[in-house]
């Protein structure tokens, strides 16, 4: 009898959460739900419970090998971290060094790293003498979000895929990415972190590799194999310049949040 009650107060529970999700879902103006692969997937392993479920990463506790589920967290190397940070401000592998007005090697970070976050680039105006890595507010929303996620921030790494900061008459283009991509894997190898969150379209295809645009990448974990073969699971979402503009996908970023939350 006990069995029966709690099977049925955990199945209230979880039509609760659906009308939650429905909800706000139609207050975000989404009509329709598309049929994914990742959809047909799910129900095709519920009809065989056995069938393997792709390239996704599983939950936590349940990746190959994995016995418990109790993350392994490994020490920062802070050496690595620093001689990075004075290679960068010395960097002169591409143009963007000639009017540079500022270089940030990254943000954050204490005696482990749980999530090491990438952004693209920071904007930076001519005379704004701005001391950030996503920018003011940017990063002023970005702090709420770890804050939201119960995330302190000495355990969050913060950077950029181009160190330089970059005016606002520049487009900063592939080679410019390409210049700065081997300090951005030593820092992923010097931080050791549990997991990685792209924000933004730039940082999330440069990272995966992929053309898909981010409102299909977004919602789940993605395998990023890091520069000394270890395999990170990686989490695309919005970054917070494009929410600053575009309120109505909080949402959405906040659904990206829980799921990193969970993870950690």
């Amino acid at each position: 009898m006990k069995q029966d009650l709690d099977r049925e107060e955990n199945i209230t529970e979880l039509l609760n959460d659906i009308r939650g999700v429905v909800a706000s879902h139609q207050a975000s103006s989404i009509a329709h739900y598309p049929v994914l692969d990742e959809l047909k997937t799910f129900f095709a392993l519920r009809r065989r419970p056995n069938a393997s479920a792709g390239a996704v990463i599983p939950e936590k506790g349940k990746e190959k090998g994995v016995t418990s589920s109790t993350p392994v967290i490994k020490k920062v190397d802070q050496t690595g971290l620093k001689e990075i940070a004075g290679e960068v401000m010395q960097c002169r592998s591409c143009a963007l060094c000639r009017n540079r007005s500022t270089v940030v090697a990254g943000r954050g970070g204490g005696a482990t790293i749980r999530l090491f976050i990438i952004g693209h680039w920071l904007p930076v105006f001519e005379g704004s003498g701005l001391q950030a890595v996503f920018g003011l507010e940017e990063d002023q929303m970005l702090a709420r979000m770890l804050t939201a996620i119960n995330l302190p921030m000495e355990e969050a790494f913060i950077t950029n895929l181009i160190k330089c900061g970059v005016g606002s008459d520049i487009q900063p283009q592939a080679e410019h990415i390409d210049a700065c991509s081997s300090y951005l894997q030593r820092q992923i190898s010097a931080a050791s972190p549990q997991l990685i969150c792209t924000m933004g379209m730039v940082a999330t295809r440069t990272l995966l590799r992929q053309s898909q645009p981010l409102s299909k990448l977004r919602g789940r974990f993605h395998a990023y194999q890091a520069a000394d073969g270890v395999e990170i699971p990686l989490l695309p979402t919005y970054h917070p310049g494009y929410l600053l503009q575009n309120p109505e996908m909080k949402n959405a970023t906040w659904q990206d949040l829980q799921l990193l939350q969970k993870r950690l």
